[in-house]
């Protein structure tokens, strides 16, 4: 039996350009990075013999030349060998990344236990035998896995087959006939495989750890890249352990750090204070400075109610890595607030101008948003100040 580890979609150089702030961003493009060197711990920790990464090594065909080196520095602390194909982001064919003279050079000298695996041939180890599927544009119309159906296996013994592909396995360019192409690029048909032939498949593309069959799995990304989907598990590599015509022994491990949390809430007067509370119960486990938050949020605040979840906002947003808010809250100001703004002879200004914006509390869109600011600014100025 061999055990390896089985890792893909690594997707280094990922701009994440919806985190704002530049140090944040940096902060989760530097994770990507040491999700790698969690990963040589768990070499060690489970006595891996190699590492396969199923495409998508970089996120771009044209990474920094800073990308690569930190990459190559970073393979190379797993201290085994390392076997990869090239995927859709990161595809291979004539004058890509993996021909240039610098990172020729720079694998020479930084990572010379790695192998990016260019051809669709058998590459045969001491122990194993490895059939690799590699991406040689970014869409691929035929099979990627397609030359092996014919492939003799009886030349390579006892020694387990061990399948490398990035692409789908879902149909979703609608069923194809045995003699035509599904039409969908990069769409790997299973079933079409020597399955008694092959002892595992392993698999890049979708993010997350998921079983296709007895032996094909994705192993997903080894820090998570994005607020998770139903069914996966992101941030993870699969620990295999094959034998020649054996059902193979995978089990997640997890690498990433960083926390990408979903949460929802319908507020009243009572709920800013709430919701505060439940952020700093969800986060206290990693700390807010590795967390990401999709927040969505609805009901309804008064305008005092709406101030102070204004500041609660603020305070996450400089804690978090990311807020990502989807803010539903309707404005509903009390009716003392109301009188307070509106009844004021002092001030016929203040007063004909709240008598409008509360008359316009119902318009939708960037109107609503203008409508909110301007109360708040009125709510202030009424209260003795401007916030």
């Amino acid at each position: 039996m061999i055990t390896f580890i089985h890792t893909a979609d690594w997707q280094l150089g990922k701009p994440f350009a919806g985190i704002q702030d530049p140090q944040k961003r940096g902060l989760v493009q530097q994770e990507r990075l040491e999700a790698i060197r969690r990963m040589g711990e768990v070499v060690q920790r489970t006595g891996a013999r190699f590492v396969i990464v199923a495409g998508d090594l970089f996120d771009s065909p044209t990474p920094t030349k800073a990308t690569v080196a930190s990459a190559l520095e970073a393979i190379d602390f797993l201290r085994v060998p390392v076997f990869a194909i090239p995927g859709n982001h990161d595809h291979g064919g004539p004058d890509s990344l993996w021909e240039q003279e610098f990172f020729l050079r720079e694998h020479q000298r930084l990572a010379n236990t790695f192998q990016i695996l260019l051809s669709r041939e058998p590459v045969e180890l001491d122990d194993v035998v490895l059939l690799p599927c590699p991406l040689l544009r970014r869409q691929d119309a035929e099979d990627p896995t397609a030359w092996i159906r014919s492939l003799d296996m009886g030349r390579f013994g006892e020694k387990p087959r061990i399948v490398l592909a990035h692409g789908s396995t879902q149909n979703f360019a609608g069923e194809a006939d045995d003699e035509e192409q599904s039409g969908q690029p990069n769409f790997i048909d299973l079933s079409r495989l020597p399955a008694a032939e092959i002892d595992y498949v392993a698999l890049g593309d979708w993010h997350g750890f998921v079983q296709v069959s007895e032996r094909a799995w994705f192993s997903g990304s080894h820090e998570i890249d994005r607020f998770p989907r139903p069914g996966q598990q992101p941030g993870h590599v699969a620990c295999v352990t094959v034998a020649r015509g054996a059902a193979p022994r995978v089990e997640p491990v997890k690498t990433g750090r960083l926390q990408w949390l979903v949460h929802e809430a319908v507020l009243d007067d009572e709920g800013p204070g709430m919701l505060d509370a439940q952020l700093t119960q969800g986060t206290s486990g990693a700390g807010a400075y590795v967390c990401l938050l999709k927040l969505s949020l609805g009901g309804s605040l008064s305008l005092a109610g709406r101030k102070q979840l204004d500041e609660i906002l603020e305070s996450w947003e400089a804690r978090l890595v990311r807020l990502r808010l989807e803010d539903g809250v309707q404005l509903a100001p009390s009716a003392a607030e109301i009188e307070n703004m509106v009844n004021r002879p002092g001030d016929p200004l203040i007063s004909r101008v709240a008598a409008e914006l509360v008359g316009q509390l119902g318009a939708g869109g960037e109107q609503a948003a203008v409508v909110r600011k301007a109360l708040h600014i009125l709510h202030s100025l009424c209260r003795g100040g401007v916030s």
